[in-house]
């Protein structure tokens, strides 16, 4: 073989090596997602593209108000994001647009709107599993309406980090 084609070759090996390490991080340690819904608005917006990680989702790494990817128990062939504010072991109480963990009223300054009364009630977390709210509360299939309203921890993916699309957009997603 020639120079030239010892050069295009080397390159081409090293692209697909890139490309393959890529595609597994994308696999195993980060997500992109696409938000097909306005149910996280105004947090997350209808098309916004969000950059996850999936390496800080074991059950210690999780805390109230994390903005989580999972599978949801009523439709396990698609993957849903939402704001998780039941932890395991909590009585979380719906009632009168607002909610309460174990008695305590939450935050809802990150909430799009006043929540009407739909959904309202009182909800058990069991161990290992999670209570997941949209901040669209108005507009969001979310564990109020759901046959099993209880999210297990190993149907967790990631974690939202930050919006990635539009560049304008651009911000952390970090409960602060």
């Amino acid at each position: 073989m020639d120079s030239f084609t010892k050069k295009i070759l080397k390159a081409v090996i090293i692209y697909v090596i890139l490309i393959v390490i890529f595609f597994v991080l994308f696999q195993t340690v980060f997500m992109l997602s696409f938000i097909p819904s306005s149910s996280m608005e105004n947090t997350i917006m209808t098309g916004d593209v969000v950059f996850s990680t999936a390496y800080d989702v074991k059950e210690e790494d999780i805390e109230r108000f994390d903005i989580l990817v999972f599978v949801p128990p009523d439709e396990p062939d698609i993957t849903y994001i939402k704001r998780v504010v039941g932890l395991p072991g909590e009585t979380i109480e719906v009632k009168e647009g607002k909610v309460y963990a174990d008695g305590v009223e939450l935050d809802d300054s990150f909430i799009k709107a006043a929540m009407n009364q739909t959904g309202d009630g009182t909800y058990v977390v069991p161990e290992h599993c999670y209570f997941f709210i949209g901040d669209n509360r108005n507009n969001s299939k979310d564990s109020r309406f759901w046959d099993n309203p209880y999210v297990p921890a190993d149907d967790i993916q990631a974690k939202a980090k930050c919006i990635l699309f539009p560049f304008a957009d651009i911000c952390s997603l970090s409960y602060n």
